[in-house]
Parts: C-alpha cells; sequence; structure tokens
C-alpha cells in the first residue's frame, strides 16, 4: 500500500476516519510492503503483508467459510489448468461466462463517464481483472476482497501490475461495511458480487456504497443473478455449493428498491449482448425469405423503439432472468 492511501481509509473496529497510523518494516520504491496499520482511536492494528492491508474485523463465519472456499476454488483452478498466462487473458477467455462479464464491461464502459485520475474501488474483485483494466485507463482504483489467494484474491493482483506497469491498492474488507472515508470515491464498480450478500446486508451495502462516494459518484452493478418466475433459482450456486459461495438469487426489485432506499438515481441498462436487444438493427432485403423477414422486421421494432426496449427489458428481467442485471446508480450531487 501507499502512504497516502490512509487518507481514504477507515477503521473498521470503531468506524472513525482518519484515525489510521502506519508503521513501516519493509517499504520498496512503489510501496510499502510489510508493516502494520493502527488506529489512534481505538489501537486497532492491521497488518500490511504485501502490499495487502488487512481491515477485515470480525468477519462473520459464513464470510470466513467463502473465504476458504475461494482458496479451495484457486487450487480446483489450477487442476483446471488456470496459470498466471491464462488470467491475464481475462476477460478474453472463450466461455460464456467471462464474454458475459466482457461484453457488459465494455458496454458499461461506454455508458459511465469514467475519467483519469478518478477514484474508484472494485468490490470483491477476486482475479483482478476489473481493477487492472481500470487502472490502465489511468484510474486512481482500489481493489476489495475477502481473500488474497492467487488466481481467487487480492495477491493476484502482482500478476497485472507487473506486466502493466500500473499500480492499486488492494485491501481486505466485507462490502457491506466498507473500510474507507465517506465521501471519498467517485465510483464503485460491482460484478457478480451483491448476490454473495444476505437480504439485510445487501441493503447495507447499497448504503455503504452511498456513503464512500463523492456527490455525483456512480455505483456501476454488472451482471447480478436474478430470480423469476421462469427461473426460480431454489438453490442458487448449487453447482459450486462445495466451494460455500453464499451464494443468493433477489428479484429485479430487489436491487433496484434497495438501491433507491440508499438514496441512488438509478438506470436500468440492457443486458450486453442480448439476443433482442444488442446490436444495431437489421438489413432486410427481397432475397430474405418471409419467415426470416417478419423475425427481423420484430427485433428491428423493438431494437428501434424506446418503448419496446423498456417492455422486452422488463420481460427479461422481470420474468425469464434469461440474463443477469446490470444498471447504474447516480448518488445526488445535492441531498
Amino acid at each position: 500500500m501507499r502512504e497516502r492511501a490512509l487518507e481514504d481509509l477507515r477503521c473498521p473496529r470503531c468506524r472513525r476516519e482518519r484515525t489510521l497510523v502506519l508503521d513501516v518494516r519493509e517499504r520498496t520504491p512503489t510501496e510499502v510492503r510489510t508493516g502494520n496499520v493502527e488506529c489512534r482511536a481505538c489501537g486497532r492494528r492491521g497488518a500490511v503483508e504485501g502490499g495487502v492491508v488487512d481491515l477485515l474485523e470480525d468477519p462473520p463465519d459464513f464470510v470466513v467459510r467463502e473465504a476458504a472456499g475461494l482458496a479451495r476454488f484457486a487450487e480446483a483452478m489450477r487442476a483446471d489448468g488456470w496459470d498466471r498466462e491464462r488470467i491475464l487473458a481475462l476477460p478474453n477467455d472463450p466461455s460464456p461466462y467471462w464474454y458475459g462479464q466482457r461484453v457488459t464491461f465494455e458496454a458499461l464502459n461506454r455508458r459511465v463517464d469514467y475519467r483519469p485520475g478518478q477514484r474508484l474501488l472494485d468490490v470483491g474483485s477476486n482475479t483482478c481483472w476489473a481493477a487492472a483494466a481500470f487502472a490502465r485507463q489511468g484510474l486512481d482504483v482500489v481493489a476489495l476482497d475477502i481473500a488474497r489467494h492467487e488466481l481467487q484474491g487480492l495477491d493476484t493482483a502482482r500478476w497485472w501490475m507487473e506486466r502493466d506497469g500500473t499500480y492499486f491498492e488492494r485491501v481486505l474488507g466485507v462490502m457491506f461495511d466498507m473500510p474507507f472515508t465517506s465521501g471519498s470515491l467517485d465510483h464503485v464498480f460491482c460484478c457478480e458480487v451483491l448476490h454473495h450478500n444476505t437480504l439485510r446486508n445487501l441493503a447495507r451495502t447499497f448504503r455503504e456504497a452511498f456513503r464512500v462516494l463523492r456527490p455525483g459518484g456512480t455505483l456501476t452493478v454488472a451482471r447480478e443473478t436474478l430470480r423469476t418466475p421462469l427461473s426460480p433459482q431454489w438453490r442458487p450456486g448449487h453447482e459450486v455449493a462445495e466451494f460455500e459461495g453464499n451464494e443468493h438469487a433477489f428479484l429485479a426489485s430487489t436491487y433496484l428498491v434497495a438501491a433507491r432506499a440508499a438514496g441512488f438515481a438509478v438506470r436500468i441498462e440492457d443486458p450486453a449482448g442480448h439476443w433482442a436487444l444488442g446490436g444495431a438493427p437489421f438489413t432486410l432485403d427481397e432475397s430474405t425469405p418471409l419467415p426470416a423477414s417478419l423475425k427481423l422486421a420484430a427485433l428491428n421494432a423493438v431494437r428501434r423503439t424506446p418503448a419496446l426496449r423498456r417492455a422486452h427489458r422488463a420481460w427479461v428481467y422481470g420474468v425469464t432472468g434469461e440474463s443477469p442485471l446490470s444498471f447504474v446508480c447516480r448518488k445526488p450531487t445535492r441531498a
């Protein structure tokens, strides 16, 4: 970590701001590699190891289990052929999972005004691919996660920074009690992470994001798991249940109500890459068979007509659940 990062951190125990002091043991030209961070108010001490500052205070059991599961998942990834080279190719992996992350990230980058020098928090950074991408764009990035395992945690950041010649902070902590000072960030980015909350902690996370953002700041939510009538998700995450990821699925309205209750103005995004909503209108000619022409004409009507786009988006997010939910929240410039 860098010493100036202390200005934007708060004690996770007493929650007082700008009370942390740094005891340096090992320093490099880039950062403090080892040491301790101590709160002048309550005496709480957290280690700095490998540049990662530990602000994970008395985590609940489900967080401990999830962090241990991430360590096991990292080992499963290694056994499946994942290594540094493959991680550093993300999100350009050919699997459908990573294709969805890539196209959504690209679409949101076009919709949100990310500017060099702005402060951004990547929540649940995991492999750190998004934190690294934002750092390459010139943003001042902090990666937050509950684990530091290579392949599945904050220690993966070192690979990105060594390759790119960039830097970003790494903080161990929870999203529902963010160890950051109020109004210190321009952006908070969450990709496939909010559904790891319970319903109560989901509301807390939105309130925390609102607190740490400056007036006019944005919270970007990408690809959240949905529960819908046609996709009830009675066992969310069952295929990875052995890793105890604390998986949940919520209605789209649950996310949106919680965001608005926290104080945000919300803009719902089209699902990136969706077959009906993504891309430009189709071009038809006389050689197009009549059945195909009718289908493509209907798709063009949906793509060109705002009311039809909204209706189809509501159908996808509220009924079928065929695409994860993405939306952008803005903190008002005035209370």
